[in-house]
């Protein structure tokens, strides 16, 4: 027999029976919650960026490097024949050798731009490792994704990751662990910034979307506990666990979703936790609970 009192108090609505019979049939089994850990973390505002800059940059510098190489050759085939006493002038040999300087000069100038514009993360790759990364931008399966975090908030602090999901979109969470410094000031936020890349080989993000989410940084850990996906159920427009209250009682907590990880939602130390919780046949016990009046005893 199953009955309903349906009390609300304090995030806690107590008040499903469930018979052991009825928990058999409805398949509902229960387990303690796992504990977890997360780095310290601050909010985080995201914004996707546009690659075009950046792959322009890097074609551009491999395009340098290209004639140079042609210049070289140039310079090295017309001072061969003037050492040689061939028809060649000095002018030419001059000429070809102002062209090697020339070319050099505009490479120099567009490593030094990579440099200033977008950092040592890009500068200090490979011309091989450069032209790889501007094909995954291009393809759309890599994203680079400037991060703001909140005026006077991101003092001394060294990010590890980030999460972030579409805004509005909580479940849709992307995980990025390549962050460094952004050489500007977010001119909208005012803020500090830092930049992130992040694989997206299934679904590209579009750019200027706009993103929310947590900058893990390096210290103390949090401690708490993992709340499995399938521990969770949504109504009244909230989030509820069954933790199991006796051998047929279960109890209906509310419970915060603001921290989603993977395989769940993260529940910090400091905030109420429930036992045991239901984790199959929740959704069975939130319909039969809500099908009718309550009963009173």
């Amino acid at each position: 027999m199953l009955t309903s009192l349906l009390v609300i108090a304090g995030g806690l609505a107590r008040a499903t029976e469930v018979s052991e019979d009825a928990q058999k049939l409805m398949g509902i089994e229960t387990s303690g919650l796992a504990a977890k850990s997360l780095p310290p973390e601050m909010a985080v505002f995201g914004s996707v960026l546009s690659p075009a800059p950046v792959i322009d940059l890097i074609r551009q510098i491999d395009t340098a490097r290209a004639t140079i190489k042609v210049s070289k050759e140039a310079l090295e085939r017309v001072e061969k024949l003037y050492s040689a006493g061939e028809l060649v002038a000095r002018k030419e040999v001059d000429g070809a050798r102002a062209q090697q300087t020339l070319d050099r000069a505009v490479l120099r100038s567009l490593e030094d731009r990579l440099a200033l514009e977008w950092g040592p993360w890009f500068s200090r790759k490979s011309p091989e490792e450069r032209l790889a990364l501007a094909d995954e931008l291009l393809a759309g399966h890599l994203a680079t994704i400037r991060l703001s975090v909140p005026r006077g908030g991101a003092n001394g602090i060294k990010p590890v990751a980030v999460r972030l999901h579409a805004f509005g979109q909580d479940q849709s969470t992307i995980r990025g662990n390549v962050i460094f410094p952004a050489l500007a000031v977010d001119a909208a936020f005012q803020a500090t910034s830092f930049v992130t890349m992040i694989d997206t080989p299934e679904s590209p993000l579009a750019v200027g979307l706009s993103l929310t989410g947590q900058l893990e940084t390096a210290g103390k850990p949090r401690e708490g506990v993992l709340i499995p996906k399938d521990a969770v159920v949504f109504y009244l427009g909230k989030a509820w666990v069954y933790q199991q209250a006796g051998d047929e009682d279960f109890e209906r907590m509310e419970i915060p979703i603001d921290t989603p990880v993977a395989g769940g939602w993260f529940l910090s130390g400091d905030a109420e936790k429930p036992g045991k919780v239901v984790v199959k046949g929740v959704q069975a016990i939130l319909s039969q609970e809500t099908l009718g009046p309550a009963e009173e005893e």
